[in-house]
């Protein structure tokens, strides 16, 4: 999976779903995606958290080679909207405590902020899943011989794969000739309080992190876990 920016619950569940969780950090950037941002609840509404960047090779930047743009970029302001947001809620101070500073003091590149934030909410879930960028290994090909490259380099049985995937993967061959299985992630979004009447799903996990808690959060992932 491509690092994005404090991801749903759904990508957890595929960590939590996998021995080995690559970083898919070799394939071309694309702006405004989730790469750069999310979406967080601010009163009541969906509202994006986003960081801009610099794209040091225009369109063919890939997303390792994408550096913050500093000059743009404020850690405080995040934070800000993040202690509006949330610092009320019960899980808030894990943020707090756990994720302030990476956010306040960014690494140049956008993919290892990425990375060290999922990693780091991962273990705190208690994920005992490796964690591996593809820029890492020596791999090519582009779209699914890429993903075989990836899975035949880690000595992988099966290829967990969400859901979305399935319409090309479907009709690729390349890892049922190489004795890859494919298995699939179909994540069931579960509900939790936020404390309105109409919930709204597909939000960061900063969102069910803080209005219930890490225990709870992990039981979310659980909850709608499902492979097909």
């Amino acid at each position: 999976m491509q690092p994005t920016f404090l991801p749903w619950l759904g990508y957890f569940s595929l960590i939590d779903s996998v021995d080995k969780f690559v970083f898919l950090d070799v394939v071309q950037f694309e702006s405004r995606s989730w790469q750069q941002r999310n979406r967080i609840l601010i009163n009541s509404e969906a509202r994006w958290l986003t960081v801009p960047t610099t794209l040091p090779s225009g369109r063919s930047t890939l997303i390792n080679q994408v550096l913050i743009n500093k000059e743009h970029y404020s850690g405080l302001s995040l934070l800000k909207t993040l202690k509006q947001a949330y610092g009320n809620k019960p899980g808030f101070e894990y943020i707090e405590m756990s994720l302030f500073q990476a956010i306040l003091s960014p690494p140049d590149q956008l993919s290892l902020l990425n990375v060290g934030l999922i990693t780091k909410i991962a273990q705190s879930l208690g994920s005992n899943t490796v964690f591996i960028s593809a820029s890492d290994l020596n791999v090519s090909g582009s779209k699914a011989d890429l993903l075989l490259d990836i899975s035949k380099t880690l000595g992988a049985t099966t290829y967990v794969s969400p859901l979305g995937s399935r319409v090309y993967l479907d009709e690729y061959s390349g890892f049922s000739d190489s004795g890859i299985s494919l298995e699939y992630q179909n994540f069931n979004h579960p509900t939790y309080p936020q404390g309105q009447d109409t919930f709204i799903s597909h939000l960061s996990v900063i969102d069910a992190i803080c209005n219930t808690n890490l225990d709870a959060t992990r039981d979310l992932i659980h909850e709608g876990s499902n492979l097909e």
